[in-house]
């Protein structure tokens, strides 16, 4: 026990050196006040960084705990619930710290001394009018809401891991990242880059924590290992996109403070890059020797205290002012023309990995089982290809200036490419290549035990995208807020997937699903589709979400839009509709749906 709080002391000791170090060097610190000028005073100017540094670590500490309680531990061990309390406790310290944040926040921008804003509770209403101060507000909300569900029985545990995860994205969007020209790529890259270093951070942090001495540290610790790989690979790309995004040229990483701090960062990344390595070669296929394990908990040790370094330069960067750059300069959009959906390309790191991982995961799959149908294979890049054309490609740039650019990228998001992703199997492909001794478990099982396939919430999910963005004021929202963008694409992609996995009838399905009921469920998503169509062409115009490009007639483009729902989505729905003509039996049905999972 003396050992273990001596070496959480030397690791949170070096995370604040660090920190410090690093204020002191990008001047991120106020060492002297200005005579005749108000000031917050030191107590703020020193204690803010500290608090965002606290914070920084409960948010990492609770998606950590959190991750291993979910995606780790089997379910329902005793090292789960740990977990799981462990994250209540850390929820709790991430809202005191939110809290203190606020208060010291809001002294820093009067400015007046913490003392003197006490003295004059009013004055802490004036938080609510600030951006960073609101998102201080949201992380405390949720870190609250958080606290009391960590206790809740059997409440599901996806929900408090996403609750975690969100409270810590807020401050992005009011950091460096939201004042960037290139505001997209740079928050993207931020949530990217966050996420990635929870995940891994905290992850280990769990494991070295609740998992070094338990017996099933054999099976958590490959499972981290995968993790934290992807996680690696998350963290580097989207601190590279980040660094293109703040930096004009090369030189700045040696002539600026921000650049060496950057550097700083990027050598504790290597570092931390040799300490998996040797985790991988050492650690992880013989950790169930004692001698092994030992060497597990002092490399862990180490890569722990790395990562508090790494934080605190992370805290010492975002109070550092980054230099003036030409890729910050938001240079107008070109003239539109339809060559330029092709020759167009803006990367979101955010949604090159969340399309990397169903990309990886397929082809580990289909490497496991070699006579697995090439049709499939091929239905499923196909499909994954399209979603990063319309999102990569000048759909992307377009989408929300030229509406029959959104209609085809809405089409695609919400048709072609579910129908073609459900075309390639990928629930019998987890099925059939995994097992229950597999790292995950069995897959397959795991994903038939959604029960969301009762008729109203497929229709719910057929219908809602089109009534939300074209009979809400969602629509101008999401095409000019990177976050509303991306969450109404994600509704696109999974309402379609969750339809069409039951209209193609490729996968087997949680419960029994008649051909009629499906033929119905088609013609549903076909006349929402041609309704949709025939309401753009028909109606009055509807308000753009930014200003239109140059040239473009928005009225006309919009019949052209309506044009696209009008015809586009006829091709796929066709395939599936021949499809349901030539079903097999209702026993074939169930042999195809018994062999799936055997």
């Amino acid at each position: 026990m003396k050992a273990r709080t001596s070496t959480t002391v030397a690791i949170a000791a070096a995370g604040l050196i660090t920190l410090v170090a690093a204020l002191q060097f990008g001047g991120g610190m106020i060492e002297t006040e200005i005579p005749g000028l108000p000031s917050a005073g030191p107590l703020t100017n020193w204690g803010l960084p500290v608090a965002r540094f606290w914070m920084d670590v409960c948010a990492v500490a609770c998606i950590g705990t959190l991750l291993a309680a979910v995606v780790l531990a089997p379910s329902g061990s005793p090292e789960s619930s740990a977990c799981t309390r462990a994250a209540g406790w850390w929820a709790l310290g991430l809202a005191a710290g939110a809290a203190v944040s606020y208060v010291l926040t809001v002294s820093s921008m009067i400015p007046m001394p913490v003392a003197n804003l006490l003295a004059f509770p009013d004055l802490l209403g004036f938080g609510a009018s600030i951006p960073q101060t609101q998102a201080l507000l949201i992380v405390l909300a949720t870190a609250t809401v958080l606290v009391p569900i960590t206790i809740v029985p059997r409440f599901p545990g996806w929900i408090r891991l996403a609750l975690a995860a969100f409270a810590i994205l807020p401050p992005a969007y009011v950091g460096h990242a939201a004042s960037s020209g290139a505001h997209d790529v740079a928050v993207s890259a931020m949530v990217s880059h966050l996420l990635g270093v929870s995940a891994w951070v905290g992850g280990l942090a769990a494991v070295l924590v609740h998992f070094r001495r338990s017996e099933r540290l054999a099976t958590v610790l490959p499972r981290f290992s995968t993790i934290a790989l992807c996680c690696f690979a998350a963290v580097a790309l989207s601190g590279l996109v980040g660094a293109w995004v703040r930096l004009s040229t090369p030189a700045d990483l040696w002539q600026t403070s921000y650049g060496l701090l950057l550097l700083a960062k990027t050598a504790t990344l290597g570092l931390l890059a040799w300490f998996g390595l040797s985790h991988r070669r050492r650690t992880v296929l013989g950790i169930a020797e004692r001698s092994v394990r030992h060497t597990f908990v002092r490399l862990a040790a180490g890569e722990v205290t790395v990562m508090a370094v790494a934080m605190g330069l992370a805290v010492g960067l975002s109070t550092t002012p980054p230099p003036v750059s030409g890729h910050e300069s938001a240079a107008p959009p070109p003239s539109f023309t339809p060559i330029a959906l092709i020759t167009e390309f803006r990367l979101d790191p955010t949604v090159l990995l969340l399309l990397a991982l169903p990309a990886i995961g397929y082809l580990i799959g289909v490497r496991r089982l070699p006579s697995w149908p090439a049709g499939r294979t091929l239905s499923w890049y196909a499909g994954l290809a399209l979603i990063a054309l319309v999102l990569f490609g000048g759909g992307a740039g377009y989408a929300g200036t030229v509406p029959y650019v959104h209609a085809v990228q809405h089409v695609v998001l919400s048709v072609i490419a579910p129908v073609l992703l459900c075309l390639g199997a990928p629930i019998t492909l987890a099925a059939q290549a995994t097992t229950a001794a597999s790292q995950y478990g069995h897959l397959g099982s795991r994903m038939l035990a959604w029960r969301i396939t009762h008729p109203a919430v497929l229709l719910l999910a057929g219908a809602l995208p089109g009534i939300l963005l074209y009979g809400t004021a969602w629509l101008p929202w999401s095409l000019s807020d990177w976050a509303a963008r991306l969450a109404t694409q994600a509704l696109f992609v999974c309402s379609g997937l969750l339809v069409f996995w039951v209209v193609a009838g490729v996968d087997p399905l949680p419960r029994a699903f008649p051909a009629t009921a499906r033929a119905w469920l088609l013609a549903a998503v076909a006349v929402g589709q041609l309704g949709l169509g025939a309401a753009l062409m028909l109606g009055p115009q509807l308000a753009p979400g930014r200003p239109p490009s140059p040239g473009v007639d928005l009225l006309a483009d919009q019949r052209l839009a309506g044009a696209v729902f009008l015809l586009l989505p006829l091709p796929p729905l066709a395939v599936l509709a021949v499809r349901l003509t030539g079903r097999p039996s209702g026993r074939a049905r169930a042999a195809l749906r018994t062999d799936a999972l055997a």
